[in-house]
């Protein structure tokens, strides 16, 4: 993420609700959402909407080596719907289910940020960990990319919250998490929270070159283990995605 938000363009919206303003920013065809004054939040490429421009969402797409037919995603946390996009060009049969706690984001990211509502996309707006919480449709892989303008919701770690996205699971699905712990790089309480429920070695995670720590949470555990094995996949996966699928898998590790 961009530490200073004045590098992000020129402002080109601002909205605001009970959480605070809702800015949007535009530098030639990237389009920037941001919460406040700290960082922004997510990009989107509007000449390439389904392009995914940070890092760490490209990282978040590997989980499709180890599951690369899915057939039902749930996304907690919107932003600008970066995510919705790519997952909607890697598969347009795919069954897509957000919940956002924001309306106004919602609004954002449809007006601002090119976000068509396709007949397989679901969007909810409720709390995340509370809609996961009370209701149970199966997913094969959970994203959860909960954030403000302070940074990560703390709630994304909690034991509840891990357990219930545990029980959201089919029995081969993978929670996918955005950990960040100030830029570290590191975040062992989180890993240890998904090792104690998911499994000693159910869990990998991909390190960021900003700081973001990806993890992934195997309900089955990893199917696997042999990246080398995962390379032809890999090759398809980042002709059809634009990203350096790669160089991010040189950094996953099983921990």
């Amino acid at each position: 993420m961009t530490s200073n938000i004045s590098d992000l363009g020129l402002e080109i919206h601002r909205c605001y609700d009970e959480f605070g303003p809702i800015r949007v920013f535009e530098n030639g065809a990237l389009r920037y959402l941001a919460f406040g004054e700290a960082a922004e939040q997510s990009c989107v490429n509007l000449h390439q909407p389904s392009k995914l421009v940070y890092e760490y969402t490209q990282a978040m797409m590997l989980v499709l080596l180890y599951l690369p037919k899915p057939k039902q995603v749930m996304f907690l946390g919107l932003g600008a719907g970066s995510l919705v996009h790519a997952f909607h060009h890697y598969d347009q049969n795919l069954s897509i289910q957000v919940v956002e706690l924001r309306e106004k984001v919602v609004e954002v990211a449809q007006e601002w940020f090119a976000l068509e509502i396709f007949p397989e996309l679901m969007l909810k707006v409720d709390d995340a960990a509370e809609y996961i919480a009370n209701i149970h449709p199966l997913s094969d892989l959970i994203f959860a990319d909960i954030y403000n303008d302070e940074g990560m919701i703390e709630a994304q770690l909690s034991s509840n919250f891990l357990s219930d996205c545990y029980q959201n699971l089919s029995d081969e699905g993978v929670l996918v998490l955005n950990l960040w712990d100030e830029g570290g790089g590191s975040h062992p309480l989180a890993i240890q929270a998904i090792r104690d429920l998911f499994g000693s070695d159910h869990c990998m995670t991909c390190l960021i070159e900003d700081g973001n720590l990806i993890a992934y949470a195997f309900k089955n555990g990893v199917p696997e283990r042999n990246i080398r094995r995962l390379q032809p996949m890999a090759k398809k996966l980042a002709k059809k995605m634009d990203i350096p699928v790669h160089k991010l898998l040189s950094r996953m590790k099983i921990v």
